[in-house]
């Protein structure tokens, strides 16, 4: 049997001085997406080597369930909020 399942691991960084409030934006994000029924392990860690660097360690049970994570108002409002607080672009991986 394949695994289906999706790995993703997204890396934010912070803009200088605004790490707090790019915490508080991602933290957000964090209880509505493990409430997804396609949702296996949502977690957001923060650096302790660099606070201005934070990241989400998600598993999904298969694309489809990322595909609609992705569609939800709670994550469009998580990337919207973030995008003005970040020194550049969201590195996403998936596997």
């Amino acid at each position: 049997m394949t695994d289906k399942n999706v790995r993703i691991v997204a890396k934010f960084i912070a803009r200088a001085g605004k790490a707090d409030e790019l915490k508080r934006v991602l933290n957000a994000g964090v209880k509505p997406a493990r409430a997804e029924e396609g949702c296996l392990h949502y977690d957001l860690y923060r650096s302790v080597e660099d606070g201005n660097v934070f990241l989400f360690h998600e598993t999904w049970k298969d694309a489809a369930a990322v595909d609609f994570h992705g569609d939800q108002a709670h994550f469009k409002t998580l990337m919207a909020e973030s995008a003005s607080l970040l020194a550049q672009p969201p590195e996403v991986i998936k596997m």
